[in-house]
Parts: C-alpha cells; sequence; structure tokens
C-alpha cells in the first residue's frame, strides 16, 4: 500500500517537472456560436409548434366519450 502511495507520488512529481511540448489547445469560438445559434433556433421552433399545439387543442370541440 505505501509503496503505491511513493509510486503515485514519485510520477506525480516527475509529470510536474517535464516540460509539455503540446500547445495549447484553441477553443474554436465562431463553431460554438454557431451551434448556439442551431440550438436557439430549434428551441424556438419547438416553442413555436407547442403554442400552435396549445391554441388549436383550446379551440378543437371536444368529444365525449360514449358508455
Amino acid at each position: 500500500m505505501k509503496f503505491t502511495k511513493v509510486f503515485v507520488i514519485l510520477i506525480v512529481v516527475i509529470a510536474l517537472l517535464v516540460p509539455s511540448e503540446a500547445a495549447p489547445g484553441k477553443i474554436p469560438v465562431g463553431a460554438i456560436k454557431k451551434a448556439g445559434r442551431a440550438i436557439g433556433k430549434g428551441l424556438r421552433a419547438v416553442n413555436i409548434a407547442s403554442t400552435a399545439h396549445d391554441v388549436v387543442s383550446f379551440f378543437k370541440p371536444k368529444h365525449k366519450k360514449k358508455h
């Protein structure tokens, strides 16, 4: 058990000391904006469809159940 703790600490120290050559990742702002617009349009369409359904169901005559 102690060996695994020491091993993990050693690996963490080595990882912190070794410089990373990888470039920092760039955030694709344009893609995020496009996805946000698409999601917004989809939610608006769902909202409009829901409103239309509510209006139609409000004016639609109710059918009585036959016994």
